[in-house]
């Protein structure tokens, strides 16, 4: 069985299967793709290629720059495409969720509901600005690129990030109809002791 790893490496291998980069283009690459829906620290970008290439599973080629500073070119060999292939043979890790809104949600009867309103409108126009740009993503950077044999995969994974951001923002919608409707009867004034006897007639 294929050990597995923290995937931060494999990050940049499979990133380097689509093109020869160097550190700062494979920080680009990781913030406008996997970026989206893996957290990756940038922090660790460069001493993880520096233990991928004494590993041999990529190389690195001085290119020099104009005006600039010499930057590295690393490209994936195939001891590196091996890794690859051995870290995507083993089964991914359920995620194990952790969701601080939903933990308030659950012991908001102790809270205002405008507070909870407040953040349930906070996240759906986070949600709502993030669903727009991987629809922009899926439109202007994967489509145009539809001949190339990764790009179906990556329109799964930008698929799967749109339809789970729809969901939230189908949720955002019933919960503050809710959490409307808590607070507007909260504010009705209650009825005095005589008011009581007299709806009861």
């Amino acid at each position: 069985m294929a050990r597995r790893s923290s995937s931060s490496m494999e990050v940049l291998l499979g990133l380097l299967t689509v093109a020869p980069m160097s550190g700062y283009d494979l920080g680009q690459a990781i913030r406008v793709s996997v970026g989206h829906f893996w957290n990756e620290s940038y922090g660790q970008i460069y001493p993880n290629l520096k233990k991928l290439a004494a590993g041999g599973f990529v190389t690195a080629k001085t290119e020099k720059q104009k005006g600039k500073p010499d930057r590295k070119i690393y490209s994936i060999t195939p001891k590196g495409r091996m890794r690859l292939t051995n870290w995507l043979a083993v089964e991914p890790r359920p995620e194990i969720p952790r969701n601080e809104l939903l933990l308030k949600l659950f012991f908001g009867v102790q809270a205002s509901p405008q507070t909870l309103i407040g953040y349930v409108e906070r996240m759906a126009k986070r949600e709502s600005s993030i669903l727009d740009e991987l629809k922009r993503v899926e439109r202007e950077e994967i489509t145009p690129l539809a001949h190339y044999p990764d790009a179906v995969y990556w329109k799964m994974a930008a698929r799967f990030g749109q339809l789970e951001l729809e969901a939230h923002l189908r949720w955002t919608k019933e919960t503050l109809a809710t959490l409307h409707r808590i607070e507007g009867n909260r504010r009705k004034p209650s009825l005095t002791g005589k008011e009581k006897q007299h709806a009861r007639r």
